[in-house]
């Protein structure tokens, strides 16, 4: 019995260590799905770029042809994804908050001014203003816009909140919690999609 408990053990270390290795990489994600293990750099303008061993330069990262990519040193995960409410806008990388039945995507807009008042964004200059703008998708398909830090929003806050409930209510514990704490917060949004998507509450 002790032999068979080491030889257990054994084996779980070596998956877990493979994992760890896994999420120590680089990758991106083809549209096609295929995984490519790769070093991501990121240029002085803010664009990504990767290259795999059997590659003579570096590609840009696209929106149409990435379905993802993810930045080891950073923990940084990017998925492209589409806003439902704005068809004429093309995909667009977010970071991804929560992964699962229930996604969550950061989108954050940085605008700095030159001084003649105009804005510009994210091009390396002094911020002065950022916004951040969380969207949600269920399954596969486009996202919607959730939550924001800025003034406006492209739908009411009822209606965000009722889209939410929505989302929840094939899962009982979570709709109920949603329903009787009766909070909006980027906290408590995060809290609710982690416990729907693991059963289990987020770790602080």
């Amino acid at each position: 019995m002790k032999i068979c408990s080491k030889k257990f053990l054994i084996v779980g270390f070596l998956i877990l260590a493979c994992k760890l290795s896994a999420l120590s990489q680089d990758y991106v994600i083809t549209i096609k799905g295929d995984t490519l293990h790769c070093k991501i750099s990121i240029s002085i303008m803010g664009t990504p770029k990767y290259k795999t061993e059997g590659m003579t330069s570096a590609e840009k990262i696209k929106p149409d042809e990435i379905l993802e990519y993810y930045i080891a040193r950073k923990n940084s995960l990017q998925h492209s994804v589409s806003v439902s409410n704005n068809k004429n806008m093309s995909p667009v990388f977010m970071t991804v908050v929560e992964k699962g039945k229930i996604s969550l995507y950061q989108l954050v807009v940085t605008t700095s001014y030159y001084n003649n008042g105009m804005t510009s964004y994210n091009y390396g200059m002094t911020p002065s203003s950022s916004t951040t703008t969380w969207y949600i998708g269920k399954g596969s398909g486009d996202v919607d816009e959730l939550k924001t830090s800025g003034l406006f929003s492209m739908a009411s806050r009822k209606s965000r909140k009722d889209e939410l409930g929505q989302l929840f209510a094939d899962n009982k514990e979570v709709y109920d919690k949603y329903i009787a704490d009766d909070k909006f917060s980027f906290k408590q949004i995060r809290n609710l999609v982690h416990l729907y998507n693991t059963g289990e509450p987020l770790k602080n």
